[in-house]
This record gives C-alpha cells, sequence and structure tokens, in this order.
C-alpha cells in the first residue's frame, strides 16, 4: 500500500469517528439523558395544536395550579425566595456552554443549576435544565398524587415561558452602556428597576382591576337575570343580552380608570378610551345603576364607588387591542381606519351580534 493510500485511510477514518462522535450519544459514563435534537417544523406545530387544545378546554385553576408549582420549583431549585432575587444568578460559564454545546465538555450540574442567559429556551444548555425541571415536576405530579396532570408538552410551554420571565429581569439588573461610553453606575442601575418594577406592579394592579370587573359585571347579570327568570319580567331579554354581550367582550374588553379629583372637592374616576371598541358606557352604566337601584337585592359593602366619568378628552388605555371579537365589538370608524394587513392580524369574527338598545325606565 502506498503512503498516499494511507494517509487518505487515516482521513476517513478519523472523519467517520467524527461524524459517528456528533451523531451518537456521548459516552461518558452513562448515557446523556436528554440528547440534544431539534423538533421538525410539523412537529412543532402539532406540539403547538396540542397544548392550545388543552388549555382552551380546561377550567382556569387547572392553569394556575401548574404554573404556581413551576414557580415553586424554580425557586426551589435556584435558590431564591421570589423571581426578582434571580437578579443574582450566577450564569454558566462560557467554556462550560461551548465545549457542551460541541460535545466536547461535560452535561450541565444537575444540582447546582446554571443558566446560560447569553441564549433562550431552545439552546442546548438551556434545553437539558429545562428538559431536567420538566422530569422532575413530572416525577413529583406522580409521587405526591397531584389531582391535576398535564402532558409533558404542556409543562414544557410553561417553564420555557417563566425562563424567559427570569431572563427579563436578569438582563434588567444588568448595567448598561451610557452614553459616554461606560457602563452605567450601580445607583443608576437601581433606578431603573426600581421603574420597572412600579410600572410593573402598576399593569398588574390594572390587569386584575380589569379580571375583578368583569367577573363583578357578570355576577350581577346572572344574578338579574336569575331573578327576573322567576318572575317573567318584560325586560328579561334586555338583561340576557346585557349578560350576552359581557361575556363576548370578555375581561380584556373592560376598561381602567383612573382616579382624579373633580372641582378640587369630589373623587372621580377618568376612563380609559378604548378606541378600537365599541362604545358600551351607557350599556355598563345601566348595570352600574341596578345596583344602586335594587338596594333589597344588592347589600352596600365596601367602600362607596366612586363617579365614573366616560369622554373622549380622557386618555387613552395603553393596553393592546383584544382579538378574535365579533366584528360588530369593534368601533366601525376605528376599523375603516387600518389596513388590509391589520384587519387580518386581529382574526376578527365575522359571526353576527344583534344589537338591542336598552334604556332604563
Amino acid at each position: 500500500m502506498s503512503t498516499s493510500e494511507s494517509v487518505m485511510e487515516n482521513v476517513i477514518a478519523e472523519g467517520l469517528a467524527t461524524a459517528l462522535h456528533n451523531i451518537l450519544p456521548k459516552i461518558s459514563g452513562t448515557l446523556q439523558p436528554f440528547p440534544n435534537c431539534r423538533c421538525t417544523p410539523h412537529c412543532k406545530r402539532k406540539e403547538d395544536r396540542e397544548v392550545a387544545l388543552e388549555k382552551a378546554t380546561e377550567p382556569s385553576h387547572h392553569h394556575d395550579f401548574i404554573l404556581a408549582e413551576v414557580c415553586h420549583l424554580f425557586k426551589v431549585r435556584l435558590y431564591i425566595t421570589q423571581d426578582v432575587d434571580f437578579i443574582t444568578h450566577k450564569p454558566a460559564s462560557v467554556h462550560d456552554v461551548h465545549t457542551y454545546k460541541h460535545e466536547d465538555g461535560p452535561t450541565p450540574d444537575k444540582n447546582t443549576i446554571a443558566f446560560d442567559l447569553s441564549q433562550n429556551y431552545a439552546s442546548p444548555w438551556n434545553a437539558f435544565l429545562l428538559e431536567l425541571l420538566l422530569q422532575e415536576l413530572q416525577s413529583c405530579c406522580r409521587e405526591e398524587n397531584w389531582p391535576i396532570k398535564k402532558s409533558d408538552n404542556y409543562i414544557r410551554e410553561i417553564l420555557r415561558d417563566h425562563y424567559k420571565c427570569l431572563c427579563t429581569i436578569w438582563r434588567n439588573a444588568q448595567p448598561k452602556v451610557a452614553a459616554t461610553g461606560h457602563l452605567e453606575m450601580p445607583g443608576k442601575v437601581k433606578a431603573h428597576l426600581i421603574n420597572k418594577w412600579t410600572q410593573a406592579g402598576k399593569e398588574s394592579r390594572q390587569a386584575t382591576c380589569h379580571h375583578n370587573k368583569y367577573e363583578h359585571q357578570k355576577l350581577i347579570l346572572n344574578h338579574i337575570t336569575a331573578l327576573k327568570s322567576d318572575t317573567y319580567d318584560d325586560d328579561l331579554p334586555s338583561w340576557q343580552w346585557l349578560g350576552h354581550l359581557i361575556k363576548t367582550l370578555g375581561k380584556h374588553g373592560m376598561s381602567s380608570e383612573e382616579s382624579a379629583v373633580e372641582n378640587g372637592v369630589e373623587n372621580v374616576l377618568h376612563v380609559k378610551t378604548m378606541r378600537w371598541c365599541q362604545n358600551i358606557d351607557h350599556e355598563l352604566e345601566i348595570v352600574d345603576l341596578q345596583c344602586t337601584v335594587d338596594i333589597d337585592i344588592f347589600s352596600p359593602q365596601g367602600l362607596c364607588p366612586l363617579h365614573r366619568i366616560c369622554t373622549t378628552e380622557n386618555p387613552t388605555t395603553k393596553w393592546d387591542t383584544v382579538k378574535g371579537l365579533l366584528l360588530a365589538l369593534y368601533d366601525g370608524a376605528w376599523i375603516a381606519s387600518l389596513t388590509e394587513c391589520q384587519k387580518e392580524s386581529l382574526e376578527i369574527s365575522t359571526a353576527l351580534f344583534p344589537w338591542m338598545k336598552v334604556a332604563v325606565v
């Protein structure tokens, strides 16, 4: 055999060994528990549809239960008491991440979790750790016999979403490059964090207000409809229609308010304008008025309700436009101002919604 043929055989043998090393799970005492593999787009879409169907058919407390368990697991494994403590998280070293990605180094430490915060959840390093947490959560579910059980894909999505939230918290706490080209001082970083947390708290309170307002309106209308169904009142169809309107619009269609002082004396609420939404202020006022009129049915509880002012001069809400509503629930002039592409992105339903003129007698 010639020297050139011998060299060629060695090159081929080395290439084959490298290919097998990259394809097969590496062996370092034991096999990798989570071999790195990418899901095909078709498989990913199928998984997304299954998770979406699972979410659409579950009671809301199911998701809350799993989310609480996921948050608890992150806190236990990361040794934090609240999400904001994640700003002190020490990321995995660049060397360890690089060697693991190219299958030259060991797997991430299962006891001391350190995420690669420069990458998203889909990176090989982070995917390994999230799969580890998924297995721990499912194992705990089986051992403790949880009343609510979910598929791996369902829990995996919640784990990924929570990782993204923690990443955002960590990145917001990192010093930014100032206009001078230097990193921000700790005091500046602290001020930024306080502003972000204040804004996040305000948005959380507004979201809670939206939810409570929707549940309050729905509860009142259900109660009135049940009472009038027993007595067969003539205005029963009107109250049934109001209930259908509120339920169709949903909690995301509830406006928020900002408190103010009118004429330096009276505390009032300025209802924020939702330019995309059909004006239903009159219908909501009817429901609120009913609570005041029927004091024999609705006992006064809590603080005295403030006067709500609805005008076009009120500030505009910063909440995103709600998608997937019926066309009749969007403001006609606002819809007409949109482009065809914007209309398609709203996923507007073309089902009919009969409007009814409701008056207080």
